[in-house]
């Protein structure tokens, strides 16, 4: 009792500013936990100021259905899981069925991609109506719509870059492509938004021929977005539109993502219960290393991923900044983690067969990064 009055008196010493310039460096999630303490911690735990600069990190997945109940006519329904996959959701930082979208008299919401604490969507005010492509920001929700371009009439793909320790600005990457397959297509022109001018800047793509996937998978990293191609290959170009580069990978790797400064790849060929990740130590370089390869059957226990019509499993995030893989397995449909070090295996969550493509990995920012959103 004595140390613990000893500590309270300790604290009540410190000035608020002192406080505060504390409490900014708690994780966030720590900030949740210390609210209970008294009304004066809770006070100081959720002082915008303190919100803003307290360090993030990956929290949980953004993911769609067709489950009942929807929240909008599509009959979408947004979903968000922590990462542990237990407790409420983060409902006091982030509201999962996008209300605040939904009162801007769009009836209809579809995830498009995410990078770090930005999600891009397709929105739509009627469900034939014209789709505006909406970058927000769930824990401020904060909004803006990205301006038209001629290039959304053709086949396209879609990907965001921002990195909130380097710029408060963030950038589209329009890929038009033109169609070789059903599924495989080559890149003919990028289209590049930043929301520093405001502006779309028209780019000839410098790739070749190398074709991707209509779902490619892609990450910023570096200041450059990197998608990968059916060439066993990673393709690679600034938000400036200048520098192009093309990647080698030891094999067409399925998921590529970044994790501690280093980028991953991770290689699960079609009727195999092997998987293998890669990391490019020497960004300058071209020598992937294999980090770790791994028997599905024995490393995932009780989950079957061997599939009757041979399809691996989905890889859909790495965390940022520990040696947690992330992905889709058996024909529940189970979001887990895989732990590279020690090789264990946590169960997420369920999806059932409900969920739809994409699962979008968020880290929450309370930071006002839009000057021109709503």
């Amino acid at each position: 009792m004595e140390d613990s009055s000893r500590m309270e008196h300790s604290i009540v010493s410190l000035t608020d500013d002192l406080l505060l310039e504390i409490l900014s460096r708690v994780p966030y999630k720590s900030l949740c936990r210390l609210k209970s303490v008294s009304k004066s911690w809770l006070a100081l735990c959720s002082d915008p100021i303190v919100r803003k600069k307290a360090p993030q990190t990956l929290s949980g997945f953004f993911f769609q259905s067709y489950r009942e109940p929807t929240f909008n006519p599509s009959n979408l329904h947004h979903h968000f899981t922590n990462l542990s996959g237990r407790g409420q959701p983060m409902v006091d930082v982030i509201d999962p069925s996008l209300n605040f979208l939904f009162s801007a008299n769009y009836v209809e919401v579809r995830f498009v991609h995410c990078c770090n604490d930005l999600l891009l969507c397709c929105c739509k005010e009627s469900s034939d109506g014209e789709c505006d492509r909406v970058v927000f920001n769930p824990a401020t929700e904060k909004w803006t719509v990205l301006p038209k371009t001629e290039a959304r009439l053709g086949r396209y793909a879609m990907h965001l870059g921002f990195d909130p320790t380097v710029s408060s600005h963030f950038t589209v990457f329009l890929l038009s492509k033109r169609m070789r397959l059903i599924i495989h297509h080559q890149v003919r022109a990028v289209e590049i938004y930043s929301s520093q001018t405001g502006r779309w800047t028209y780019h000839q793509s410098q790739w070749g021929e190398k074709s991707i996937e209509i779902f490619s998978s892609s990450v910023f990293y570096n200041g450059a977005l990197h998608v990968t191609t059916l060439d066993s290959s990673v393709n690679r170009v600034d938000t400036g539109g200048k520098i192009w580069r093309t990647v080698p990978m030891p094999y067409y790797s399925r998921f590529i993502g970044m994790s501690q400064g280093l980028l991953y790849a991770v290689y699960s060929p079609r009727y195999s219960s092997q998987l293998s990740i890669w990391v490019l130590k020497d960004y300058g370089g071209k020598e992937w290393s294999l980090k770790q390869a791994i028997n599905s059957v024995e490393s995932f226990g009780t989950h079957n991923i061997f599939f009757e019509d041979g399809v691996p499993p989905d890889v859909i995030a790495i965390h940022p900044e520990c040696s947690l893989v992330f992905m889709i397995l058996g024909p529940r449909r189970n979001i887990v983690s895989y732990n590279i070090d020690n090789r264990k295996v946590h169960d997420i969550c369920n999806l059932a067969d409900q969920s739809v493509f994409p699962y979008l990995p968020y880290i929450p920012c309370f930071a006002e990064w839009f000057s021109d959103g709503h």
